[in-house]
């Protein structure tokens, strides 16, 4: 992809949020809520990632215990079980499996799907389908995976806060777009000392562990540049391996800091023995009300980054 389409997919990201959750307030037949005692989400690559992250809004958010559980039907999954299929393209065999084993057991099934194998064998069910735009490009892929969850979290009683929640996540998508229209500085400085070194990406709590796996898979997969995710660190002892790991590279690295409000709290410590240990420190602070739309904001950064790095090689 290059550079002119990955920011205009940055663009329509928040159009798509929206479009997303009005997607999956439409759908109709969805399972009765009564007696509905736990969830899991089934997802495997970028959707297993949208899972955890709806994991992790569900322990902030939910009534019930929201469970990502990968390509795996647990145990426990059963007649008081509402099981959520997540696959954009609807072609995940891992998936499909965790669906069908879901409905052996007795669970209640939903699938969040463009169609594929999953859709159709969802319609030969008689199982609700929840649309999602399998064509999204890479900066609205995660955000149009999480958000028709969350909002048929929502419709279930099973979560709450989540219309909110998406609105005020669209808001702060087109700001963040804005000022990056006005000023990509920060961005560019960044995309312009990364290449030939290793990227370092690094953030704390549920929300900055997502963010960081997401930059380092833009950085890496679209921008060319290795990079790698550590913890925020919280002593000396996680500062050393992130040095042993520069010192291994034979360009050195940049560290690049994630920071969001709803960090573990006595981090600023381990934060402060970083500035004497690294040449090359880009922090980013995540803008918006909530973790939803910090997470996205992040994850919106990575992307233009990446948009940056792809136009400076021409690639």
């Amino acid at each position: 992809m290059s550079a002119e389409e990955l920011l205009e997919a940055l663009r329509h990201l928040p159009d798509q949020v929206r479009d997303a959750a009005v997607a999956a307030a439409d759908v109709d037949d969805l399972p009765e809520r009564e007696g509905i005692a736990q969830v899991a989400v089934f997802g495997v690559g970028g959707s297993r990632v949208a899972a955890d992250v709806i994991e992790a809004l569900g322990e902030v958010r939910g009534t019930v215990p929201i469970i990502a559980t990968g390509a795996r039907c647990p145990s426990w999954v059963g007649e008081s079980t509402l099981a959520i299929a997540l696959s954009p393209s609807g072609d995940d065999q891992a998936t499909l499996a965790a669906a069908e084993a879901a409905r052996e057991a007795g669970a209640r099934l939903v699938a969040v799907t463009a169609g594929g194998a999953l859709g159709d064998i969802c319609r030969e069910w008689g199982v609700s389908i929840v649309p999602v735009d399998a064509e999204a490009g890479p900066a609205a892929g995660l955000g149009v995976s999480i958000v028709p969850v969350l909002v048929l979290l929502e419709r279930l009683g099973l979560a709450a806060g989540m219309s909110r929640a998406i609105s005020g996540t669209a808001e702060q998508l087109a700001q963040r777009h804005a000022a990056l229209d006005e000023d990509l500085g920060a961005v560019e400085a960044l995309a312009a000392t990364l290449p030939g070194k290793i990227a370092i990406v690094t953030g704390a709590g549920a929300m900055g562990k997502h963010a960081a796996r997401r930059w380092v898979q833009e950085i890496d997969r679209v921008g060319g540049v290795a990079a790698v995710r550590r913890r925020l660190p919280t002593g000396p002892i996680d500062v050393v391996t992130g040095v042993r790991l520069a010192d291994a590279s034979a360009n050195g690295a940049v560290l690049i800091v994630l920071r969001h409000d709803f960090e573990p709290p006595g981090l600023d410590g381990g934060v402060a023995l970083l500035d004497g240990e690294f040449d090359e420190i880009h922090t980013f602070v995540a803008g918006g009300d909530g973790p939803l739309a910090q997470l996205l904001d992040l994850v919106l950064l990575a992307d233009a980054v990446a948009a940056a790095l792809v136009r400076q090689t021409g690639d």
